[in-house]
């Protein structure tokens, strides 16, 4: 087993596999980890990584940034990450064959999202947003401070601004 930090493109693509709900995706290069991947989900510790060998590796972040790749011992290998990602999609795949052979078997029979649920997605997404503006901009004295800020001004009630 490899020791000692390193960050070469060699690495690249790492297999990120999700603890809690078995989804996989890929992890192409070092700038485009946390566009996969919250910085909280990160901190939790709710993934496990492999490198493009299958090697386990565990990231290093510092300011959102891929500072390091370290040799890491995985709680299960990428072979097992890769039937329990089968068994969410509900098909099997020979999981023996060369990485980027099972990826792409796998994500073969992956689903794109339908247009109901992407407009859901959408607003629900903006529906959330504009739930937390609300709060922020009716109840400021939660926050120990009224809001002055443009959009604020516009939906507070005239007694407030």
């Amino acid at each position: 087993m490899r020791t000692g930090a390193m960050l070469s493109d060699d690495s690249f693509p790492l297999y990120a596999f999700e603890k809690d709900d078995w989804s996989m995706f890929l992890v192409e290069s070092p700038d485009k980890v946390l566009s996969h991947i919250e910085p909280i989900d990160f901190e939790n510790d709710e993934y496990l990584f492999w490198d493009a060998q299958g090697h386990g590796v565990r990231l290093t972040l510092e300011r959102g940034t891929l500072t390091s790749i370290e040799d890491a011992e995985n709680e299960i290998t990428i072979q097992e990450a890769f039937a329990r990602y089968s068994q969410s999609l509900g098909v099997t795949v020979d999981t023996t064959r060369p990485f980027p052979e099972v990826w792409a078997r796998l994500q073969a029979n992956v689903k794109p999202p339908s247009r109901f649920d992407r407009t859901v997605g959408h607003v629900l997404g903006s529906g959330c947003f504009l739930i937390v503006l609300l709060i922020r901009c009716l109840h400021p004295h939660s926050l120990g401070r009224r809001d002055k800020s443009p959009i604020c001004t516009l939906i507070q009630p005239r007694g407030w601004r």
